[in-house]
């Protein structure tokens, strides 16, 4: 009889891509096993795959919440961020420094450094940052073994075509759907170079109704494009030509889902991972709220 009502309850997740607010999807899986639904496929891109990935392995979720917790806040982690973020310091107090001189000389030979890499190399930032992430978050097997199954979307540089990967290397395949394009490397996967899908597919709700029979639930933690922005630089425009493209893209998909979760991460940046316990708790509110339209997914 258990089973009989555990069959009834499964859902599809498609988990949408957005940095640190991603680590809400693990609140909202969270919730959603405690309250007896179990996951019959989860979709994911870029944060979402590496969600998925560790949800995947059908531990427990306060188990699996530990462990992330335990290395995004580790002293390990902090060092990647700021090799990642580090230029970020107060100006203001530099400029006020009997030193000002020499901080203007070395964010100049950054920057210098930062273009020969741009033109040089396949990425801006070493490939390295991102596998230590996949080394301690993810489990080193194959996709097809997961007891939840799995599928990572991508995009393959080579081919030029969106793929959705369902067998090999786990933690390649996350890597490369999180590569963000022309920040880190692209990864090499059978023939393939993985990257980020970026623009066109950050919330995969159609990938994820493809594969039918459960309702789809799918999540989504990209925050909305913020009107009156100014851009002043040509890096400016396109990032901002990239986010209105992520945006527009979002919503010709949600619409492919039985229902939308979007918890409210729009006030974290989404490359702070200091704030992951807010962020997990974000994500249980957002999935307590809609629980009454959850559960009207399997009224008879």
């Amino acid at each position: 009889m258990n089973e009989q009502k555990s069959e009834k309850r499964e859902i599809t997740l498609a988990l949408g891509g957005g940095g640190a607010r991603g680590l809400a999807h693990l609140g909202i899986i969270e919730v959603l096993i405690e309250q007896g639904f179990s996951i019959r496929r989860i979709v994911g891109v870029s944060m979402g795959s590496l969600v998925g990935a560790m949800v995947a392995t059908g531990d427990d979720p306060q188990k699996i919440r530990a462990k992330a917790l335990r290395y995004l806040l580790s002293e390990r982690f902090r060092k990647h961020q700021q090799t990642l973020f580090g230029m970020g310091s107060d100006s203001a107090e530099q400029e006020a420094s009997y030193f000002s001189w020499y901080y203007r000389i070395e964010e100049f030979l950054k920057a210098n450094r930062l273009f020969r890499r741009i033109v040089t190399q396949p990425g801006m930032l070493p490939g390295v940052l991102l596998e230590d992430v996949m080394k301690n978050l993810v489990e080193e097997r194959n996709i097809e073994d997961f007891p939840i199954p799995l599928s990572v979307v991508a995009v393959d540089l080579v081919s030029g075509h969106q793929v959705v990967i369902e067998k090999g290397l786990v933690r390649e395949a996350v890597q490369g759907s999180s590569s963000l394009p022309g920040i880190f490397p692209p990864v090499p996967f059978d023939k393939m170079q993985l990257c980020d899908t970026g623009t066109f597919c950050s919330l995969p709700a159609r990938i994820a109704r493809s594969y039918g029979h459960a309702p789809v639930i799918a999540v989504e933690v990209s925050s909305d494009v913020v009107p009156g922005i100014r851009c002043e630089t040509a890096l400016d425009v396109l990032m901002r030509v990239d986010e209105i493209g992520e945006n527009y893209w979002r919503k010709q998909v949600r619409h492919r889902a039985d229902l939308l979760i979007k918890p409210s991460v729009s006030q974290v940046p989404w490359y702070d991972f200091t704030a992951a316990e807010k962020l997990f708790d974000l994500g249980k509110k957002a999935a307590q709220q809609s629980m009454p339209q959850i559960e009207k997914l399997f009224e008879d």
